[in-house]
């Protein structure tokens, strides 16, 4: 697995949201792609993962229907390549995303992965939560730095509500991708349905929502991607 540098918040730039967006396209103007840094984005979460399973288990990952979803496909792809088990939720099957360069990344992980992931499309409860009591690491992407409200559209909600239920229950270890789902990474309000991680991989720079004391029992540990960074 390619390594990609994590370092902590302090060591790192911290950007208003807008920032960020016109940070990731002065890169690609610069010749590195959006599909690029998903793939960098995907590897840091799997290395997170790795680094405190280095046995491989089992995963969910619930990836959202944007580009933060893509970095769970990713995420997912590389984990099974190490030779996890994972489950991938999603509102949507691979084929159907219309979000780009998320769409390619989540057909590429569903072709290439095998049998050794399975794609949940909007399960029942039940079936949610017999992944997540099953597993030892979840991944959380469904919602990146571009949410800021103080409401999670269904079904997300509920699938952020039993995580947080479950991960109480069954003691699996979550990963943020770039946020905790539900927070707003500028301002570090929750949302009413928030994940509650115990590590945010948060992508390029730091974010001054992750920062602010109230923000810690959403985000853990955070850590940043520089996925800049060849």
């Amino acid at each position: 697995m390619e390594q990609i540098e994590l370092a902590a918040p302090e060591a790192a730039e911290t950007l208003n949201v807008p920032q960020v967006v016109e940070l990731e396209q002065r890169i690609a103007a610069e010749g590195t792609s959006l599909a690029t840094l998903m793939d960098r984005a995907g590897q840091a979460i799997a290395q997170a993962v790795v680094e405190l399973f280095p046995a491989a288990g089992r995963a969910t990952v619930l990836a959202g229907a944007g580009n933060n979803g893509g970095d769970g496909w990713v995420a997912a792809e590389r984990l099974c390549a190490r030779g996890w088990q994972v489950t991938l939720v999603s509102p949507k099957a691979a084929a159907c995303i219309s979000a780009h360069p998320a769409h390619e990344a989540a057909v590429r992980a569903a072709t290439r992965a095998g049998d050794a992931l399975t794609v949940t499309v909007d399960p029942q409860a039940s079936a949610l939560k017999g992944a997540l009591g099953t597993s030892n690491a979840v991944v959380d992407a469904l919602l990146g730095t571009g949410f800021d409200a103080a409401e999670v559209r269904e079904p997300l909600a509920s699938w952020i509500r039993l995580h947080n239920e479950e991960k109480g229950r069954a003691g699996f270890v979550t990963f943020a991708a770039d946020v905790p789902s539900g927070l707003s990474a500028q301002r570090g309000t929750a949302a009413r349905a928030c994940v509650t991680a115990d590590e945010t991989i948060t992508m390029l720079v730091a974010k001054p929502g992750l920062l602010v004391p109230e923000a810690a029992p959403y985000t853990g540990r955070v850590r940043v991607a520089l996925i800049d960074r060849p």
